[in-house]
């Protein structure tokens, strides 16, 4: 593939223009992209262009490009993690209904340390939830990202540890030695908790999501205010939701955690 006087192949810098789509800024015009991506102007009108003939980008009457239709179409048509969303859905609907907070359905990142969130259903009312479709959050700071951690090889969970942790707020834990004991704690519970770690004012609860020969694929994970926290009617829910996603999505049977998991549920 060729490469740009900067040394990035044509592909490289078709990503750099499809990444500066956000939801905060779904139409952008070229000088704008242009900013953004930091290429020259002529490069990033040729390649916003021929995106846009191929149906991957569409320009309004202003001027100003979108992601197309056509970037959906397919990326939906043969996406297995679109598959896991769409079998996740009703498991994320049945939580949502019983307990009325923020759910939410994501898958884990391992190279880059970070979920991915797959699908969002949103309490009514104003607590704040970060996770965002389509959008990524640190492993170490979600209850999403350390349920899937705690049931990953131990390799993995090494250079995990290893990596650079930073904290989002006071309560982010960010020593390694510390971490460890928490995935073995949520290993052994079979759900995670974590109490303003990514928003000061918010508890969030996950579950991790198998697949077939037993692997984690997912998380399901419910976010409430914390002084609202009621656990005993979220994790009856939130366990079963879990339970029946794994099986659909091919797990064998397993016990999620080897101490009951209406118990206390730590910190």
């Amino acid at each position: 593939m060729a490469n740009s006087a900067s040394g990035e192949s044509v592909i490289e810098r078709v990503v750099k223009i499809m990444e500066a789509f956000s939801k905060g800024n779904p139409r952008l015009p070229l000088r704008e992209l242009v900013r953004v991506t930091g290429m020259s102007s002529s490069t990033v009108h040729r390649l916003a262009n021929d995106l846009a003939a191929s149906g991957l980008l569409e320009r309004d009457q202003s001027g100003d490009y979108g992601v197309g239709a056509r970037m959906w179409e397919l990326a939906s048509r043969s996406n297995p993690l679109e598959d896991f969303r769409r079998r996740g859905l009703p498991f994320l609907e049945g939580v949502h209904a019983a307990v009325r907070e923020h759910v939410s359905l994501s898958v884990p990142d391992v190279e880059s340390g970070s979920v991915l969130y797959l699908e969002r259903l949103d309490r009514h009312g104003t607590v704040m939830n970060l996770a965002e479709v389509a959008g990524r959050l640190e492993i170490h700071s979600t209850s999403s990202g350390m349920a899937m951690m705690a049931h990953m090889p131990g390799y993995v969970q090494e250079r995990f540890l290893a990596g650079t942790l930073k904290k989002t707020t006071p309560a982010t834990e960010t020593d390694p030695a510390r971490l460890r004991k928490q995935l073995a704690h949520i290993r052994e519970l079979g759900y995670a908790r974590m109490a303003g770690v990514l928003v000061a004012e918010n508890t969030a609860y996950a579950v991790p999501v198998f697949g077939e020969g037993h692997s984690v694929i997912g998380a399901i994970a419910v976010v409430v205010p914390s002084a609202e926290e009621n656990p005993g009617l979220i994790l009856p829910v939130l366990v079963a939701a879990g339970r029946g996603l794994s099986r659909t999505m091919g797990a064998e049977r397993r016990p999620y955690g080897t101490r009951p998991w209406l118990e206390s549920p730590g910190k």
